[in-house]
């Protein structure tokens, strides 16, 4: 009986240190870091700010500012159009000509969701100075090619920090295990999708914390209004803390039901092609497949389920997932003086996205072509019908007796008749 006792004893002590283990993990108070950012390196709030105005301010024909979407305490989410807005300055063969604005591929980019995440805004930073230099390099170089091809062939939207509260909470607190907005929401359990269920949070104090109900954070209206007003081919959730790229769905139902998106097949392929692009290894795969948890009322859930998206993706671009003996800040970035060779390694899957993005695009400009040509023909072959008919109206009376459609009668007046029967009444008299 004291045996049993014992073991007993051992049991409950075993659950309340793996309970405690497990609720520590996931809480979102600070630890001792490995290293810190070095801020001459990494980008500040007040420097992603600055960074971006100088960029667009330096670059008027390819970027475009959008100051209308703020957070709760009303900092600005930064939200960039990039594209080339003019062909003024611009050379196209006939095979190259500039696409027009419906035409192109129009793609949504959302960084900044997780204030602890400060690598994909930095790879934002790198993409956007890649685009913008590459005009200045020689024609045809592969600099000058790429920004060419991504200039003129996509309209781009960048929302460049979705979550500016929880970034300015973190730099002041030095909390770089902070995750949610100022109010500790996680932005990406804050969707209308599944919203609520087992793969999030009800605890404020938990880094999963999914807000009282869907939308409860402003931060939320800038992706929901730019869905509504744009209708987007690709949508593109930027995380950090292992290499993996995610196909929806990632919610507790879909794994349950083993749901699947539309364009399921296509998305993967994308996911594909990115992970064989760099020099680091990428998984890919079904997000509930590819993790052993389940997230629920994610963003990119949301562009794939209710919006309808073609292409929904969320993307961890850096890390090596959690292992032992990592705090927070090292989980989610590389040291400071490592940046510049991770960022040169996802430039790499950032070109392999577009491309692949692009090529999709003219497919399907090109099967709607052939879907729409009966169409025209028919409409052409009716306006010449047309044409003929009115023709042969106009032209009808110069035509031949033989082949007149009717025809000529003479035209008898009234006052003709009236003559002529006058003088058939004075004959009649005499």
């Amino acid at each position: 009986m004291d045996h049993a006792t014992e073991l007993s004893k051992v049991f409950r002590t075993l659950f309340f240190l793996v309970t405690f283990t497990l609720v520590w993990t996931r809480d979102v108070k600070p630890k001792q870091e490995l290293y810190l950012p070095d801020y001459r390196v990494y980008h500040n709030l007040s420097s992603i700010q600055s960074e971006l105005e100088n960029i667009a301010y330096r670059n008027p024909k390819f970027i475009r500012m959008d100051w209308a979407y703020g957070s709760r305490d009303l900092r600005p989410q930064m939200v960039m159009r990039v594209t080339n807005f003019s062909s003024e300055g611009w050379t196209y063969t006939a095979s190259q000509s500039m696409p027009r604005a419906h035409n192109k591929l129009k793609m949504l980019l959302s960084y900044g969701e997780h204030a602890r995440e400060f690598l994909p805004v930095e790879s934002m930073f790198h993409l956007l100075k890649n685009l913008t230099s590459g005009l200045a390099y020689p024609r045809g170089s592969p600099e000058e090619s790429f920004s060419r091809l991504i200039l003129s062939k996509v309209d781009l939207y960048i929302v460049g920090i979705m979550n500016p509260d929880g970034r300015d909470y973190l730099e002041r607190t030095e909390n770089y295990c902070w995750r949610g907005t100022s109010s500790g929401v996680d932005l990406n359990r804050n969707f209308d999708w599944q919203f609520g269920g087992k793969g999030s949070s009800s605890k404020a104090n938990d880094e999963e914390y999914h807000g009282e109900r869907p939308f409860s954070e402003p931060e939320c209206l800038v992706l929901t209004d730019l869905t509504l007003k744009h209708k987007f081919d690709a949508f593109f959730s930027l995380h950090s803390g292992i290499r993996q790229i995610y196909v929806p769905f990632a919610d507790t139902e879909s794994k349950s039901m083993k749901r699947l998106p539309e364009n399921v097949d296509k998305m993967l392929e994308l996911a594909d092609r990115m992970s064989h692009s760099t020099q680091s290894r990428f998984t890919y795969g079904l997000a509930h497949q590819l993790n052993e948890y389940t997230a629920d009322g994610t963003i990119f859930d949301y562009m794939a389920g209710n919006r309808k998206i073609p292409f929904s993706l969320a993307i961890e671009l850096w890390g090596e997932g959690d292992r032992e003996g990592a705090r927070c800040f090292d989980l989610f970035n590389p040291p400071s003086e490592h940046l510049h060779i991770a960022l040169r390694d996802i430039h790499a899957l950032y070109q392999s996205m577009f491309a692949y993005l692009i090529e999709w695009k003219e497919e399907q400009q090109a099967e709607y072509t052939k879907m729409d040509a009966p169409t025209m023909t028919l409409n052409f072959l009716l306006l010449g019908l047309l044409l003929l008919l009115f023709l042969a109206v106009f032209f009808h009376s110069r035509f031949p007796t033989c082949l007149r459609l009717y025809p000529k009668r003479r035209v008898v007046s009234i006052r003709s008749l009236s003559s002529t029967f006058s003088a058939v009444t004075l004959a009649m008299r005499r």
